[in-house]
C-alpha cells in the first residue's frame, strides 16, 4: 500500500492545558486513512538550557468531506473537497511549540 508522511508548514503553540483545533485542506487522496502526530520543537537555547519536557497529545483526527453542486439538470456538476481536521492538547506545565506530522495509507 501506498504511504506518505508529510509535515504541516505551519509551527504551532500552546498554552499548558490548552487545546487547538487546525485542518489540512484539499487532502488527497480522498479515499485514504488519514493520521496525525505532534512533534515538539526544541524551546531552549544555549543561554538558559534545554531542560524541557513536552507532552503533545492527538486528541482527534477526522474527515470533512463537502460536496457543492454548482449546477441542477441531468448534467449535474459537484465539486469535491477533503478536510482532515485534527486537534491537540498540551498536557506539559509549560508552553509548547510544535509540528504536526500526518500520514495518509491508500489502497
Amino acid at each position: 500500500m501506498p504511504t506518505k508522511v508529510f509535515k504541516t508548514s505551519n509551527e504551532h503553540e500552546l498554552a499548558p492545558g490548552a487545546t487547538g483545533h487546525w485542518w489540512w485542506n484539499n487532502a488527497s487522496p480522498v479515499q485514504a486513512v488519514w493520521s496525525a502526530n505532534a512533534i515538539a520543537s526544541l524551546t531552549g537555547d544555549t543561554k538558559t538550557g534545554f531542560a524541557q519536557d513536552t507532552q503533545l497529545e492527538v486528541t482527534r483526527v477526522w474527515r470533512r468531506f463537502k460536496v457543492t453542486e454548482n449546477s441542477l439538470g441531468p448534467e449535474s456538476d459537484t465539486t469535491n473537497e477533503t478536510e482532515i481536521h485534527y486537534e491537540v492538547k498540551n498536557l506539559s506545565g509549560t508552553k509548547a511549540k510544535f509540528y504536526v506530522w500526518l500520514c495518509v495509507v491508500w489502497p
